[in-house]
């Protein structure tokens, strides 16, 4: 009997390593390595916080993903405000630090991945081909980490009020 107690508390214990894994994973690597990598938790819809620094002018920008969710904050075009951007998944949310108003667009449904018609099959290499084109290490520094993330993450703020841009287009006429 206390040798059954003793294999299950050994395997409570070893479990428990898995079962809760560390609260951050740092993403290692060269700076492309990093984007690759984060473009895979991205495709595979995982959960991740990256900082990028723009190493010219010292500008950062968030960016914390969750599935299909994706936050970004940073410097906005103008007036050194932070500008955030949320994609819950039905609509995108974008507004400026301090300001009262802000505009959303709903998303429009994501079409589905079709078989290349060169080989019938869905190319694995998509998320690589899409970060050969990511800028030059000298110029930014990107330290993610894979960590838990919040559905609160993705809740705009709620004294901030949204046009929906969505809504004003189906007003306009359309030129054919």
């Amino acid at each position: 009997m206390k040798n059954l107690l003793l294999v299950i508390a050994a395997a409570l214990i070893l479990s428990g390593c898995t079962l809760f894994p560390s609260a951050s994973t740092p993403i290692t690597g060269t700076e492309e390595q990093k984007a690759e990598k984060l473009a895979q938790i991205i495709a595979r819809g995982g959960q991740a916080d990256c900082q990028i620094t723009n190493l010219t002018d010292n500008t950062s920008t968030q960016i914390i993903v969750s599935g299909k969710k994706m936050k970004v904050v940073g410097s906005d075009f103008g007036e050194g405000k932070t500008g955030t951007m949320i994609n819950d998944t039905v609509y995108s949310y974008i507004w400026t630090e301090g300001e009262k108003t802000g505009i959303k667009t709903k998303l429009e449904p994501e079409e589905a991945i079709t078989p290349s018609e060169e080989n019938g099959e869905i190319e694995e290499n998509a998320v690589d081909s899409k970060v050969s084109t990511y800028e030059d290490e000298t110029k930014y520094k990107m330290d993610c980490s894979q960590r838990s993330v919040s559905d609160s993450e993705f809740t705009p703020p709620a004294d901030v009020v949204f046009t929906d841009l969505s809504e004003m287009m189906k007003g306009l006429p359309v030129n054919q």
